[in-house]
């Protein structure tokens, strides 16, 4: 079958190319190097014989060309892309019967013929680019299976006395080889010669190296004790040093000793193999202490210090453990030993990393339900993940030690290894998050140091996230992901994914961020200018300069989403169709959304309410607090806080009290005893009136007398007050007054009196002594 679809492609391309004049040498020349490295992949595939550094170099030339076809691609869609756009210039041809012009007629053929010659080279690449992409997913298919099947395949037990010999025969023979190797290259004349010149060098950079692994480095250790135990205050920057300092001086004097190892050229070809390997192993053996005082140091002392202690020793048996791990690896690959001697040799090291596993996650038990203990939420949030991490240590403690003595030998290796280097990792991202922690509370201290706290709340958490960000390629290719599998991935974000005739990509969703980033900043500032230099500068209220701000926002916001999306080279025009489409949903699913925003765009503009407003809507009352698009928050005196959709603003009635001034009127009603003069009430009540401070004289104060009431004769007095948020103020005190004057003048503010007349009392008299009578004679 792919035989078959390879014929037509290559039949169909050898038609392209003669019904237009394919003449392009160097186009021809690539794609018929794909067409081959197509087949010939297609052919290792079908045999399944290759090995996998075979499958990955044929890889590697698949991958390429399917850059080169996508780059073919791109700038045939480029080219095709202004003839397009010319034709429809020049219109569809006229129809029969209609005669056009030499010179259209002429052009628009040469346009058909351009595109027909620019489109062959987009066919052959797009087919080649599916044609690589597809036989690149077969090839990782073919990888990722060998990989697990070597996960799944059961071997010889190490604990099988028969494989023990052998594991002794191997090692000794390497043992051998090695030490022959040196004592060949003392007895060559040739050899001694050129060692006696290297000498010298070797020995300076050996010597030093040891020093700075050995002298320095615990005389570097002692200073720093001592310094602590005096008591003496170490500051940040000198704790950030003398931490530094403990990883660079190890890793300098490691790279000196390696350096003297390989410039004496003592080593063979089985010692290279060792030699190889050695920058691992040293990177294992300094990283380990560093990382295991970074993250269990403590200056406590008693059960904190002795669980420090505990994960400290852990951390380091650990870089010992890789190291080995390593240094075997490199060994068993030259002396090429059997499956049974790798099972025997690997097993201690399983062993004791369950142990070590075990410890780990005792320790980090413990220290879980210690910090679960706090009161702090925050503090028991931070430790989840390390119960999650103490548990998986626990299984793998378990699991490692049962698969290796089975027989899985390869399993065992996948699930203490990868883990030793996901505990180094995991330590390393701590260390960086608290180096950072530490530098910004040593920024944040001082003077105003709550403000910046504050401002800066959210940068822990950011860095947190760049770091774990930053850890996933590290981790995927820890747990068994290949370089390839990641380089795939970024080519896959770099080259973007085509919708239409327009390629989006990483780098486009970059500069989409990155301009509208830019505008957004833009659009704030220019909001903070205005608010702080050009608002106050005017007369307009509070509820216009929120208006302006808000408009402002908004037109920004706009303008740099169209900016940024013309930047990134779509093709706006192809929006009108999505926002036609988008239209009709919105229509029928989206009408109060859009009806509110509509009505938050009236409300900013015709401003029949505004910020700071006291109104009365939907049966809520309160200050207008904030209107926004979509609704209106209202404060309540209840202090309470009421969303009120604008829609309701706009088509229901609103009471604004404070609108278009803040002057109001003030009813207050009383009632008077009957026999009580009204011309003095009206004196009494206006006199009030006049003497309040908040009170208007003009429109000036008036008292109604309203009706002749059941028992009272009815006044109302009305008054206008200069803020009509003092409403319930003057009222209350008004009454105050009210009671004090009448009290004075000897007015009397009746109360309902009632007069109850019963009828038949007689009959009623009779019925209650005949009752009496009844109960007297029953209790008898």
């Amino acid at each position: 079958m792919k035989l078959m679809i390879v014929a037509i492609q290559t039949a169909l391309i050898a038609m392209f190319m003669a019904s237009v004049g394919f003449a392009q040498s160097d186009n021809t020349e690539m794609v018929n190097a794909w067409i081959a490295t197509a087949t010939r992949a297609e052919e290792v595939l079908d045999t399944n014989l290759a090995s996998t550094s075979a499958l990955e170099a044929l890889r590697a030339e698949l991958v390429e060309q399917r850059s080169e076809a996508l780059g073919l691609e791109v700038v045939s869609q480029s080219n095709i892309v202004p003839l397009r756009t010319e034709l429809d210039v020049l219109g569809p041809p006229p129809e029969d019967g209609i005669a056009e012009a030499t010179e259209i007629a002429a052009r628009r053929a040469v346009l058909e013929a351009e595109i027909v010659r620019e489109t062959v080279p987009l066919l052959l690449a797009q087919a080649a680019y599916r044609r690589a992409d597809g036989l690149i997913r077969d090839i990782n298919a073919v990888i990722r299976t060998r990989f697990s099947d070597t996960l799944v395949e059961l071997g010889p037990s190490p604990l099988d006395p028969t494989l023990w010999p052998e594991a002794i025969g191997d090692v000794s023979h390497y043992t051998t080889r090695l030490i022959g190797e040196v004592s060949d290259t003392f007895a060559q004349d040739a050899s001694r010669t050129s060692l006696a010149k290297k000498a010298p060098l070797a020995l300076l950079f050996a010597g030093l190296g040891l020093w700075m692994l050995l002298g320095v480095r615990r005389g570097f250790a002692d200073l720093v004790k001592r310094g602590l135990a005096a008591g003496g205050d170490v500051t940040m920057w000198q704790s950030s040093l003398a931490d530094l300092a403990r990883l660079l001086v190890p890793s300098v004097g490691a790279v000196a000793v390696i350096f003297a190892i390989r410039s004496s050229e003592l080593a063979g070809v089985w010692g290279l193999a060792i030699v190889d390997v050695l920058p691992q192993i040293a990177v294992a053996l300094i990283a380990a202490p560093w990382l295991g005082h970074s993250v269990f140091g403590t200056t406590q002392k008693g059960e904190g210090d002795a669980i420090a202690r505990s994960g400290y020793r852990m951390s380091v048996l650990l870089g010992i453990l890789y190291a080995a791990s390593v240094l075997l690896s490199a060994v068993s690959v030259q002396g090429e030993f059997s499956t049974g001697t790798q099972a025997v040799l690997n097993f201690p090291l399983v062993i004791i990393a369950a142990f070590v596993f075990f410890r780990l996650s005792k320790i980090l038990k413990d220290g879980w339900h210690t910090d679960l203990n706090s009161n702090d939420e925050v503090e028991k949030s931070e430790f989840i993940f390390s119960a999650i991490l103490s548990r998986l240590l626990f299984i793998f403690a378990i699991v490692a030690p049962i698969l290796a003595a089975i027989g899985y030998f390869a399993a065992a290796r996948f699930v203490v290894f990868p883990t030793i280097v996901t505990l180094g990792l995991l330590a390393t991202l701590l260390v960086m998050f608290n180096l950072i922690r530490t530098f910004l509370d040593y920024w944040i201290e001082g003077e105003g140091h709550e403000l910046r706290r504050d401002q800066t709340r959210l940068i822990p958490v950011f860095v947190g996230f760049l770091l774990s960000l930053g850890a996933l390629p590290l981790l995927a290719l820890i747990w068994g992901a290949r370089t390839s599998d990641l380089l795939e991935i970024w080519g896959w974000l770099s080259d973007g994914v085509t919708i239409g005739e327009s390629r989006f990509s990483l780098t486009d969703l970059l500069v989409f961020i990155l301009v509208f980033g830019i505008g957004y900043t833009i659009t704030r500032l220019l909001q903070k200018t205005i608010r702080n230099t050009v608002l106050p500068r005017t007369k307009m209220d509070i509820g216009g300069k929120s208006a302006v701000l808000t408009g402002v926002g908004y037109a920004g916001v706009t303008i740099a989403a169209l900016a940024a999306i013309s930047a990134t080279g779509l093709d706006l025009s192809s929006l009108a169709i999505v926002a036609g489409a988008l239209s009709v949903g919105i229509g029928f699913g989206l009408q109060a959304v859009v009806s509110n925003f509509v009505s938050g765009i009236i409300l900013l503009v015709e401003r029949p309410i505004k910020e700071g407003d006291w109104i009365i809507a939907g049966g809520h009352e309160g200050i207008v607090r904030k209107i926004s698009v979509r609704a209106t928050l209202v404060d309540t005196f209840d202090r309470c806080a009421v969303v009120i959709p604008n829609s309701d603003l706009i088509a229901g009635s609103v009471l604004n009290w404070t609108s278009p001034d803040l002057s109001g009127r003030v009813k207050v009603p009383i009632g008077v005893a009957y026999g009580t003069d009204p011309d003095k009430v009206k004196e009494v009540l206006l006199s009030i009136a006049a003497d309040h401070p908040v009170a208007l004289k003009y429109p000036a104060p008036t008292v109604i007398f309203k009706n002749f009431g059941a028992s009272s004769l009815d006044f109302e007095m009305r008054v206008f007050i200069r803020d009509v948020n003092q409403i319930l103020t003057v009222h209350s005190d008004i009454n105050f007054e009210i009671a004090r004057r009448f009290e004075q003048e000897g007015i009397e503010v009746p109360f309902d009196q009632h007069d109850i007349t019963l009828k038949n009392v007689d009959q009623i008299g009779a019925a209650v002594s005949d009752a009496i009578k009844e109960i007297g004679s029953g209790s008898k």
